[in-house]
């Protein structure tokens, strides 16, 4: 065979590969709008016309809020698992490559309520001892304050200061813009820990830098004379901020230490991608979490970005996103029918259980012209705990009604279901005064 039938084949094979590749990209599209048609029937509260809609956040914000208790439950993790931390790696290194004003909305988090403090017994010449405390927490959006704390009486009153001696303010997001600046400029990929590690190496940096100042400051607005101790207790205090911010920038890079001890974390968890395999119940809700969020991002691109469906980083981003959309839109499509079923379910569970055990309060119940009129059947909850069912119901028997409401209540599983909460009253139905008989209404309202 020769060397251009080689290359022919080769050529074939490989544009055949590539389409199939690109394909990877409109499946995903595809199966975003099938993500969506799915939240909409989970809350179709939210849904508006076309001409009205604003978008799918409204539908995603409600699904997050109650993804933990109400669908988490319903995947299997280690089935996408691989396709996930794909989706993660290919997707960080086009983010860092091409867009790295995202990583941090993207990949990183900043924690609001992050408050650390680090702490000293200290002595000096003169008397002076007590305690050193820095504590370093977030004030605000992309503002820290850093404050430092002595409990020697006599040095605050022979300096003047209070117990909060002095307070250095930090904004975070200039350093996170420089940092990103940086990447642009060089036009570096980034790895996965690299961004909190310069991140926490510049910001702590900083932090110490403006505490040394602002103490030195302190010191040499005090005169020579009389205050040659005072000056050693500051010098003091400089070293001490030293080791302070050493102390919590090693327990923020620690990755044995939980997250609400970090200022900034990478989404969705350091084990995500270092532990594969052992992640806790909590790691996986919050890895899934990360992608509903990050495939918007994916659907964004493709509405507002010319995406090549040839380019294989793309493909690879898209290929695996998809396998694990379409994991979630199938867990989606499952809870709605088990949701529907329950629904139904509910009404022949409440109409066998009252002919099974009939209630004192309708004594002829088991009569052949009995009738069950449901107005109202609600599915309540339906989570890994089991699921509940209100119904209000009116019942008609030997020309008698009664209007009975309760609930219908499954266990773990769905496999065993109860009647409970029966609340049973006589019904007084509207009549038609000319003929006096009863108005029927055939009304039933289902709510899922």
């Amino acid at each position: 065979m020769t060397d251009k039938t080689d290359n022919i084949i080769q050529n074939t094979y490989d544009n055949w590969r590539k389409v199939t590749e690109a394909d990877f990209v409109t499946l995903f599209i595809k199966t975003w709008f099938s993500f969506v048609a799915t939240l909409r029937e989970l809350y179709h509260d939210y849904a508006k016309p076309y001409y009205e809609a604003a978008g799918d956040k409204p539908f995603l914000s409600q699904y997050k809020n109650e993804f933990a208790d109400n669908f988490s439950f319903l995947l299997k993790y280690s089935s996408v698992e691989a396709e996930m931390i794909h989706t993660y790696r290919f997707g960080l290194k086009m983010i860092s490559k091409n867009y790295p004003r995202f990583l941090v909305d993207d990949f990183h988090r900043i924690i609001q309520s992050f408050k650390e403090h680090y702490s000293e017994p200290f002595s000096s010449a003169g008397g002076y001892s007590g305690t050193l405390r820095l504590v370093v927490r977030s004030t605000k959006d992309n503002l820290t304050k850093a404050d430092l704390i002595c409990s020697d009486k006599r040095f605050l009153s022979k300096t003047g200061l209070q117990h909060v001696m002095l307070s250095v303010e930090i904004n975070t997001g200039e350093i996170l813009e420089r940092i990103i600046s940086e990447i642009e400029e060089k036009s570096q990929e980034i790895l996965e820990t690299s961004l909190l590690l310069s991140f926490y190496q510049s910001f702590f940096c900083e932090v110490s830098a403006e505490l040394f100042n602002a103490i030195e400051g302190e010191k040499n607005a005090l005169p020579d004379q009389n205050f040659k101790q005072v000056k050693q207790v500051y010098s003091l205090m400089q070293a001490f901020c030293l080791r302070a911010c050493e102390n919590i920038k090693a327990q923020c890079l620690n990755p044995d230490i939980s997250d609400e001890h970090k200022y900034l974390i990478q989404v969705p968890t350091y084990e995500f991608t270092q532990n594969a395999g052992n992640l806790s119940f909590a790691e996986e809700q919050r890895a899934y979490l990360w992608f509903i969020s990050f495939s918007y991002r994916l659907r964004n691109a493709l509405f507002h970005e010319i995406i090549d469906p040839l380019d294989v980083s793309w493909q690879n981003i898209f290929k695996n996103a998809y396998l694990v959309l379409k994991h979630i839109v199938e867990a989606n499509v499952l809870r709605l029918k088990t949701c529907a079923l329950l629904v139904e379910n509910a009404q022949q569970v409440f109409i066998q259980d009252f002919l099974d055990a009939p209630p004192p309060q309708i004594p002829d119940i088991t009569s052949s012209d009995t009738t069950f009129t449901f107005e109202k059947v609600k599915l309540e909850y339906y989570n890994s705990t089991g699921a509940k069912v209100l119904i209000s119901s009116v019942i008609k028997c030997e020309g008698k009604a009664y209007k009975v409401e309760c609930n219908v209540r499954w266990n773990e599983g769905l496999k065993e279901s109860k009647v409970k909460n029966v609340i049973i009253e006589p019904d007084e139905e509207p009549t038609d005064e000319k003929n006096e008989t009863p108005i029927e209404n055939d009304d039933k309202e289902i709510v899922l």
